[in-house]
């Protein structure tokens, strides 16, 4: 089945909140992340007051169905994120529902998410991923490059 993608209008859904706590890597041996952490203030500053100025998010629909999720946001050097480059580059999460992965659904809504940042104007995109997560391969295949690695996390940046 074809996917569809519309805009992420809102980050108060359910949908949205289980997607950004299947965004959370665990490495093996560690504890995961629960579900009431990703209301920390650390981890709301990614979603809270969904709409402001460089927001950018969508929603990957298979029929009626929501089964992935990618939402960008910019940070400043006062208050960055995790994968923080510089505050003209936005840092994004990207999320596929369990039981759906490995279909080629986050490829299509990852060049949804490309295309409509270089039609935006962005220059650059970067994220924050654990260094044993098997999706920094991925990243690295579409053309992320990592820029800083704390021997735990990388920061990676594609130009667009």
């Amino acid at each position: 089945m074809t996917l569809s993608f519309k805009p992420l209008e809102s980050t108060s859904t359910a949908f949205f909140h289980e997607m950004f706590h299947a965004s959370f890597y665990t490495p093996p041996g560690e504890a995961p992340l629960t579900f009431e952490a990703t209301r920390s203030p650390e981890l709301r500053r990614y979603y809270e007051y969904w709409g402001r100025e460089g927001d950018l998010g969508f929603v990957a629909m298979r029929g009626e169905e929501p089964v992935a999720i990618v939402w960008s946001r910019r940070f400043d050097q006062e208050e960055p994120g995790y994968g923080f480059v510089s505050a003209d580059v936005p840092e994004f999460g990207v999320a596929v529902k369990k039981g759906m992965r490995g279909e080629g659904i986050g490829q299509q809504l990852m060049d949804h998410f490309l295309n409509a940042l270089r039609e935006r104007g962005d220059k650059q995109v970067s994220l924050s991923v654990h260094g044993d997560n098997h999706a920094a391969q991925w990243y690295q295949r579409m053309g992320f490059r990592t820029v800083a690695f704390d021997g735990k996390t990388m920061t990676m940046v594609m130009d667009l």
